[in-house]
């Protein structure tokens, strides 16, 4: 459930416990334990952020080749202003667009096109790297390059055959010499 979101995390945990698989997040008792959920994970969120390997060395990589590089994230602006400076990366992005900065979230191409504008770019010029079908989905709807990572939190999603332009297994490969 991890990657779908705090609410499907939420829905999903109390329909096992509770054994009832109709729940949904319209529940009242869901929602209160989604909001419960989310004030104490605002408060340990930024304690062991984890980044996926090589995350950081690409980042790096790609602002020295004067590459631009943003964020794109459906998690709460709270969380993403908690964590990046746990990470060190709160100067790092040349854009960030987080989950309630606009109306939408991805799959919608909303934040895509927020994140290019604030960077001066087009999506021809353009790709978003992802593990989810949410951003496979924002990709596509956007017109940008999209590359899934074969790790992470895609679910049931599989990557070989989901129609990525790019199917990656190390974050590495992103600036390697065959990229």
């Amino acid at each position: 459930m991890v990657g779908q979101g705090a609410g499907k995390l939420v829905e999903h945990a109390l329909c096992h416990v509770t054994q009832d698989l109709t729940i949904t997040m319209e529940d009242p008792f869901c929602r209160l334990l989604l909001s419960v959920f989310l004030e104490e994970y605002e408060i340990v969120c930024a304690e062991t952020p984890k980044l996926y390997p090589g995350a950081i060395e690409v980042i790096t990589t790609l602002k020295d080749q004067g590459k631009q590089v943003g964020l794109v994230t459906n998690k709460p602006r709270r969380f993403v202003d908690l964590m990046l400076p746990a990470l060190n990366l709160h100067n790092v992005f040349d854009s960030i667009v987080a989950g309630d900065d606009l109306l939408t979230k991805k799959p919608d191409p909303d934040m895509v096109y927020k994140a290019l504008a604030d960077m001066g770019t087009t999506p021809a010029s353009a790709c978003l790297v992802g593990d989810s079908k949410a951003d496979l989905g924002a990709a596509k709807a956007a017109g940008v390059t999209s590359i899934l990572v074969s790790f992470g939190y895609a679910g049931d999603l599989n990557v070989l055959d989901c129609g990525a332009d790019r199917v990656i297994t190390h974050l590495m490969e992103l600036v390697s010499d065959d990229a």
